[in-house]
């Protein structure tokens, strides 16, 4: 059996886009989690600065303790500043994800403008119009797009042309 075959759980294509999506999903599920702890990180570090500034107010007067409030207010401090950067590394994932989603957006409008075009064209009676026009639908998907005068004149040589180039008169 070959890459894509049935025995491999369909084509080519579509492992890659069960992939792409599994990877996204694991993606914005390790975003939110790394956001969840960010906000665990920030609010132990502002508790631990709220411990140093107790700290520093029940050992005010007491001259051999003097550093224990300025230890545990920096601790704390550290602490809110790793949280604050899992958030800016959450935020930057999920900037990337939504780059990715509109990506995505964007192929899926190409995909069904390619499927409304194919479906137009398997209407058309005459077979060596509809092989032009499936050659050209082709050629659009891969990127080769030609000039629009030079696509009407090869795909319907045999037609009056509709539209007049600008200088010319009826």
């Amino acid at each position: 059996m070959g890459i894509g075959s049935a025995g491999t759980g369909g084509s080519l294509a579509a492992q890659r886009q069960r992939f792409h999506f599994d990877f996204l999903n694991h993606t914005l599920k390790q975003a939110e989690w790394t956001f969840r702890l960010s906000v665990w990180f920030m609010t132990g570090g502002a508790v631990v600065i709220l411990a140093g500034a107790v700290l520093a107010l029940v050992h005010a007067g007491n001259p051999d303790l003097s550093y224990l409030p300025l230890v545990t207010s920096l601790t704390g401090a550290l602490i809110t500043v790793g949280g604050g950067a899992l958030a800016l590394h959450s935020k930057r994932t999920m900037a990337t994800l939504t780059k990715a989603a509109e990506d995505n957006e964007s192929k899926i409008d190409v995909d069904h403008k390619l499927e409304v075009a194919t479906t137009f064209i398997d209407r058309v009676g005459d077979s060596e119009t509809k092989d032009r026009l499936n050659s050209a639908a082709a050629m659009k998907a891969l990127g080769m797009e030609a000039a629009p005068d030079v696509m009407v004149n090869r795909l319907l040589p045999e037609q009056a042309k509709e539209i007049e180039p600008p200088g010319s008169s009826r």
